[in-house]
């Protein structure tokens, strides 16, 4: 379970993973919205042309090995400034983009910057808070940005020169210490930025008219008085899924600063995008707010923009909004196949219904998908083995046609009326950028952590071996020490991914869950496998471990490390394991299972099936893989680490979120209790108040350093 990705266990951020690691996309606003930490990435099966070459390769990594050799710690890693979202102005010019820094013993930061898309001027800040300010939206016309903030506004009080439909009117305004997310609009020169809303709950998504008069945005119902006395009072118990506090559809109209709601009834409300026309709206919407119906019980409804009525629901489980194309007529999204464990794309006709899939059997996963200049293309960012791959399809004839084949991971594109493509993502040596695909070049506009070129960073590589099973090839990546030398068998660490259906890709391999260029820096060689049940290799490999987790899966990285010892790189007596969510569970198996490896990490794991189905906040994720209690309890059994905790020889570190609903905490204790109990050597670490996702700055630093010191205590 690492960021989302059809099947994963899913991260309470982007989507928000709505990234992130969620997340969203474009129309007429051109905007896009990052998936996260890296998301809402998900993926697709596509069809490839084996003869087909992209258009433009990203400039290929540095030669790491003639950097400065400064290695690699905790605080470099820390103190590296993300790029989670971009936008392109209708017209290409201008690229609006957005940072974040985390911020020691602190909340974080984000500011949103402005570059020229054909590089004649140094990117510039945009916002100048000290807050989060973020989701930036040119408007129609390209001279303003709409964006979302929690900065302090001295006119709140309902909302901001806005009439408020009575029924819905806040009962007061914000307190001055809980500043929530509002819409604050700027013009494309600076200056102040002005309030358009001042509403006490978070907006969590706007999208602009095709004419801008109008913004549409998803904000829930005002609390009430009595619900803030309730509230005040501890009466605040909750019945588990009942719907509650559902995400409203609400249009701000722009000359009268009126704000209107218009609810789907019912409904929790996600995401939408504007129909080219301005007449409809294409919403995801789900009956509650939980994550697990979020993900996996989303559909796709078409609504009149005026009445709020649905016109048509077009399908029943969506992972994305949809991309209108230029005429209206179409819809293009991603959705789970019909077990959930994989990923397809549509493009679906409004008025019929009809849909059709894209490219049922490329060996690749499509992550996002987006209509492109004309009313036959879009663009599918997908992942392809261990390579990202931006392919331009011809919606009619389903033919994929690379046209950036990027040398790292792409995070998310935008479009602009001119064709022009702005991208973000990570390479090698770059751990966030922003790129422009324009007149068939791929063009790098920033330089966000410039710091990284005095940094020792090992080499990263493509990597691929045989199954020993089957002998079907299994993709990689391998990251080398700076100062590696062939013939020399060096300490190995594999780092398995999270997901199952997620996957390594050759990019940026550094921060608080991926530890590959901190270890790679210390000396050590890291692999980084995609076995079957990852993404990148088409449904049926997604779907490799349904039933089997563990015993369907391991053998793929285990081949791999046979692989680094047959080539003489990898010191059979000094491996290691480590991983993250089902990268943890894989790293419990591994030293459950087999005596290759002398140590292992075990974060944030699956350890047992059955009681991970019956406590976690996503129960369809492990169903997906095994069925339903109790016809499937021998299945879960055959696949829990826990209960073969017995067999472990090798010291064990655990590491775990206090509050972690999607693999609740007691899958990590019940592993250490269960070794500590039979006089293993295990540790374990809890981190208050973290749930899936470690966020907190000295919690994330103290994972890198505790996770370098036990390998280095142990290899």
């Amino acid at each position: 379970m690492s960021r989302p990705s059809g099947a994963d266990c899913p991260s309470p951020r982007r989507f928000d993973i709505d990234r992130r690691k969620g997340r969203k996309m474009v129309n007429g606003s051109h905007r896009l919205r990052a998936a996260s930490p890296r998301r809402h990435i998900l993926a697709a099966c596509l069809l490839l042309s084996a003869a087909a070459t992209p258009a433009v390769v990203a400039q290929p990594q540095a030669d790491v090995q003639q950097r400065a050799s400064r290695t690699v710690g905790a605080e470099d890693i820390l103190g590296l400034t993300d790029v989670t979202e971009t936008a392109i102005s209708p017209d290409g010019r201008h690229i609006a983009y957005v940072t974040r820094q985390k911020i020691a013993n602190g909340p974080g930061r984000s500011t949103i910057w402005i570059v020229a898309a054909d590089g004649s001027s140094a990117p510039r800040r945009l916002t100048h808070g000290a807050m989060l300010d973020d989701s930036p939206q040119w408007s129609p016309a390209g001279d303003r940005i709409a964006f979302l903030s929690n900065r302090p506004n001295a006119s709140l009080g309902g909302v901001a020169g806005v009439d408020i439909d009575p029924e819905t009117k806040p009962s007061a305004k914000p307190g001055a210490g809980d500043p929530s997310r509002q819409l604050w609009l700027i013009a494309l020169d600076g200056g102040e930025a002005q309030p358009l809303t001042a509403l006490d709950r978070d907006i969590r998504r706007f999208r602009w008219s095709p004419d801008g008069q109008t913004i549409a945005l998803i904000a829930p119902d005002p609390l009430t008085a009595d619900a803030k006395a309730e509230r005040a009072a501890k009466r605040d118990w909750v019945e588990v899924d009942a719907p509650r506090d559902l995400s409203r559809l609400w249009l701000l109209d722009l000359t009268s600063r009126h704000l209107r709601r218009i609810a789907v009834a019912g409904r929790a409300v996600s995401d939408l995008n504007w129909s080219p026309d301005g007449q409809r709206l294409a919403v995801r919407a789900a009956a509650t707010t939980g994550l697990n119906d979020h993900f996996y019980h989303s559909e796709l409804l078409v609504l009149d923009a005026t009445t709020g009525s649905v016109e048509r629901k077009l399908f029943d489980k969506v992972y994305s909004t949809g991309s209108w194309s230029p005429d209206g007529r179409r819809l293009a999204f991603i959705a789970p196949e019909a077990n959930v464990v994989g990923i397809r794309a549509y493009v679906a006709d409004v008025a019929s219904g009809a849909v059709k899939q894209l490219g049922a059997k490329l060996d690749g996963t499509i992550r996002q998908v987006e209509w492109y200049r004309d009313n036959r293309t879009v663009l599918a960012r997908t992942a392809v083995h261990s390579r990202d791959i931006l392919y331009s399809v011809d919606v009619p004839t389903d033919r994929f046609r690379p046209l950036v084949a990027f040398d790292g991971r792409i995070d998310g594109f935008a479009t602009a009326a001119d064709g022009s493509i702005a991208l973000t993502g990570d390479q090698p040596d770059r751990s966030a950028d922003v790129w422009v695909y324009r007149h068939g070049a791929l063009r790098l506009l920033t330089d966000v952590n410039p710091q990284i070129r005095s940094w020792a960073l090992g080499k990263v590589e493509h990597v691929s071996w045989n199954s020993s099973r089957d002998g079907r090839p299994v993709y990689g990546v391998l990251v080398k020490p700076p100062a590696f030398v062939g013939g020399v068998p060096r300490k190995t660490v594999v780092l398995a991914h999270g997901g199952p259906h997620d996957n390594w890709s050759a990019g940026w391999q550094g921060s608080w869950m991926n530890w590959a260029h901190i270890l790679a820096s210390n000396g050590y060689v890291v692999l980084l496998p995609n076995p079957r049940g990852s993404s990148g290799q088409g449904t049926d490999f997604a779907r490799a471990t349904k039933g089997g987790w563990g015993s369907r899966d391991y053998q793929d990285v285990a081949d791999g490390v046979d692989m680094l010892v047959a080539r003489n790189i990898a010191d059979p007596a000094r491996i290691g394991i480590g991983g993250w969510s089902y990268g943890g569970f894989l790293s419990a198996w591994a030293v459950t299972h087999d005596s290759r490896f002398k140590t292992a990490i075990v974060g944030a794991a699956v350890t047992d099936p059955l009681t991970m189905a019956l406590s976690t906040d996503t129960p369809d994720f492990v169903t997906a893989y095994f069925g339903l209690p109790p016809s499937a309890l021998a299945q879960m059994d055959a696949s829990s680490p826990l209960r073969a905790v017995d067999r472990v020889k090798v010291p064990v570190l655990v590491l775990h979120g206090e509050q972690d609903r999607r693999v609740p905490l007691a899958q990590g204790l019940g592993f250490y209790r269960g070794l500590q109990l039979l006089g293993k050597d295990a540790r374990m670490v809890i981190y208050p108040r973290e749930s899936h996702w470690i966020s907190e700055f000295e919690h994330q630093r103290d994972m890198q350093r505790r996770v370098l010191a036990w390998f280095d205590a142990h290899l």
